[in-house]
């Protein structure tokens, strides 16, 4: 199952993250690794997070304080860096390749808080997104794409109270509570437009995080391949 899950700060992406690893996990008995240390998505897309959990402990603290020094020119090329780099052949043959927000969240961020990628600019990161869809359908069909979204005032509360499995992944982000609606409305757009056929969103402003994951099974199941159904015994 190839997966990218997209959406707001505070939405609940990496709560559902962790709940569908669990599940995924007890269902093929693969390894599950709980949060805060351990994360089964790539999620090293938004400024200043841009160091995957675990195994870059040495440099993660470090890392995260020196990227907001970055000119934008500079943080773009990184950027494209980390985008392109998930497209290698490694993480395509393996499967399972869980994302999220990858290239959406440039295609979001950059020209709002980032200072790159703007309509009209150098590598504008909304066209490029589009060109990005294209190499996924192309390399990974079976993606899964997920937009989980919330109320702006469900997303500003959220933020208020900082209550979440990765708190870290949320601290020092340039996202304000005043962009909450801005932010959604961008992140819908691009889903709307997706190229990205197998799609759905999830909307957790009055969901629990089982519930939420109940809502994601039901309407993920009629796009799992022979071999996804097979591994976690649906067929």
């Amino acid at each position: 199952m190839n997966l990218l899950i997209i959406g707001c700060e505070w939405a609940g992406k990496r709560t559902l993250g962790d709940k569908i690893a669990k599940w995924w996990s007890e269902k093929t008995g693969s390894e599950y690794s709980p949060p805060p240390s351990g994360i089964h998505f790539h999620d090293h897309y938004t400024v200043p997070h841009v160091v995957h959990i675990g195994g870059h402990d040495h440099h993660k603290e470090q890392s995260e304080k020196d990227i907001l020094k970055l000119n934008p020119g500079v943080l773009e090329h990184f950027q494209r860096y980390q985008i392109e780099y998930h497209f290698q052949p490694s993480f395509i043959e393996e499967g399972n390749h869980w994302n999220i927000d990858w290239y959406y969240a440039d295609a979001v961020y950059a020209p709002v808080y980032w200072g790159f990628g703007g309509e009209g600019e150098y590598a504008a990161r909304r066209e490029a997104r589009v060109h990005w869809d294209q190499r996924v359908v192309e390399a990974m069909p079976d993606t899964i794409l997920v937009l989980i979204k919330a109320t702006p005032a469900t997303i500003k509360q959220r933020k208020k109270d900082g209550v979440s499995p990765y708190p870290s992944r949320h601290a020092n982000t340039m996202f304000k509570s005043k962009d909450a609606k801005l932010i959604i409305d961008l992140f819908q757009e691009e889903f709307d437009n997706s190229l990205i056929r197998q799609r759905f969103s999830i909307d957790t402003t009055n969901s629990t995080p089982d519930e939420s994951l109940d809502e994601f099974i039901k309407k993920a199941t009629p796009y799992l391949t022979h071999e996804d159904r097979t591994k976690i015994s649906m067929d």
